[in-house]
């Protein structure tokens, strides 16, 4: 840079001083020589305006002040030429310092986007107009899994679904788009990803491209899943609570009836007996004995409901035809109290494999509802017999037909008929029993004869 000054120093004087004595035609030769000298000169300087200017100063001012003192028309003219050339090279040299400046702004913008992408911790690209990737910083490499590869180039739709490419088409000729949705990555992982994309313009507003910003959020997904799941087991478990409160009311209201009714005949048969001889009382005892029975069925079925979920019912060997005979006479007193009659049919030697308590509560709540739903003065006829390898148990009675034998073993349905209430969880009971230890279990009605068989499988 010295060099240029002490040569642009040296030119400049020799010019000065020599140019008087010259021929008209030479002195336009050495401007003609000096002027592209200062030409070439300031295109090399100009990245720095003031070096530039001072230089051209050097060169063009002495040549201008020697034209001037000359005096003839020819060298005014060419000194105003000189000075018309002098401002167009101080302009240029601006407008190249100006430019310098903004490429200088627009790289460093780049390099500073550059650094916002590679540290971003969103996946980032742009593309062009045929989808093709200019740029992917190392995050999009991470989340989408292509580590040892690169994906400059890559067209999208190698990348992503159709759904999505649609939004990445959008960008180019509606603007801005975002995008929520499932995403498998190269190595069939399963994210949940949100794209947000807008495109890129030139000066004149023509689209080039786009740009994408990808955000993982599987994480935030995973848990608004997990909390919409846990919402749905809360609110399925408080109307399950609610519903179980409506059954406990209604089962306590049904078990007072049903406790109150024996209760009442106790009382009432005691008041009797305490007004009538010894000879007179037999009736009166049977109807306490079969109240008793009555109530200790109920403690019973009571007492299995509420442990049922809590204890092991293990099964035991036992003898069906001994145990139901047992059952049998344990009812005798109630029916015997409700008018009624009971003939059995029973093989001898039938056993079975099941927990005695569970078979007690199928029997006695097949006795019970036998009792209860059967006409005044009928019987009641109780069959066990072996068909091939089964063993088949039924419970026949006359009474009003059942409307819905599908229903029966429903849990809380049940047919009332006049004033009597049942607990409706009895045959419900004897259902979930039954499925336990594989007896498959039947309802019919027909002419007002009631059925219900048990099948033992052999």
């Amino acid at each position: 840079m010295i060099n240029a000054f002490i040569t642009g120093i040296i030119v400049s004087t020799l010019g000065f001083v020599c140019i008087h004595s010259v021929d008209p035609y030479y002195q336009l030769f050495i401007l003609a020589s000096l002027l592209g000298l200062t030409a070439g000169a300031t295109t090399s300087l100009s990245s720095d305006i003031r070096i530039a200017i001072t230089y051209i100063s050097i060169i063009m001012i002495p040549l201008i002040s020697s034209m001037i003192m000359i005096n003839t028309s020819l060298s005014v003219i060419l000194a105003i030429l000189m000075i018309l050339f002098f401002l167009s090279q101080v302009i240029m040299i601006r407008q190249s310092y100006a430019q310098a400046q903004k490429i200088k702004e627009l790289n460093a913008q780049k390099n500073l986007l550059n650094n916002l992408f590679s540290e971003a911790p969103l996946g980032m690209f742009s593309y062009d107009k045929n989808l093709n990737i200019i740029y992917a910083n190392e995050q999009l490499r991470y989340l989408f899994e292509y580590k040892d590869m690169t994906i400059m180039g890559l067209n999208l739709g190698s990348m992503f679904d159709s759904n999505i490419i649609e939004v990445f088409k959008k960008i180019l000729t509606h603007g801005t788009q975002s995008y929520s949705g499932s995403y498998i990555t190269a190595k069939d992982s399963h994210l949940w990803i949100k794209i947000t994309g807008f495109p890129f313009t030139n000066t004149n507003d023509d689209v080039l491209g786009g740009m994408g910003i990808i955000e993982d959020k599987t994480k935030e997904y995973t848990h608004t899943k997990e909390l919409e799941s846990l919402h749905k087991k809360l609110k399925d478990q408080i109307e399950h609570n609610q519903l179980l409160l409506t059954e406990n009311k209604e089962f306590i209201a049904d078990m007072v009836h049903q406790i109150r009714t024996p209760l009442s005949v106790i009382m009432t048969n005691t008041s009797l007996i305490e007004m009538k001889s010894e000879s007179e009382v037999s009736s009166y005892i049977t109807q306490i004995n079969s109240a008793i029975n009555m109530l200790s069925n109920s403690y019973e079925d009571l007492s299995y409901i509420i442990s049922n979920d809590t204890i092991d019912y293990k099964a035991t060997d036992i003898d069906l035809s001994y145990f139901l005979d047992e059952r049998i006479d344990f009812f005798e007193v109630i029916a015997d109290a409700n008018d009624k009659t009971i003939s059995t049919s029973i093989e001898s030697n039938i056993k079975v494999t099941m927990n005695d308590t569970e078979l007690e509560r199928l029997i006695d709540n097949n006795l019970s509802n036998a009792i209860k739903h059967s006409c005044d003065k009928s019987n009641i006829e109780i069959v066990l017999e072996k068909s091939n390898s089964d063993i088949v148990l039924q419970f026949i009675s006359k009474g009003t037909g059942i409307r819905d034998v599908t229903k029966l073993f429903e849990k809380n349905y049940t047919e009332s008929h006049g004033a009597k209430r049942s607990l409706g969880l009895g045959l419900n009971m004897v259902k979930t029993i039954c499925e336990k230890n594989n007896i498959i279990y039947s309802a019919n009605s027909e002419d007002n004869t009631n059925t219900f068989t048990y099948i033992f499988k052999g």
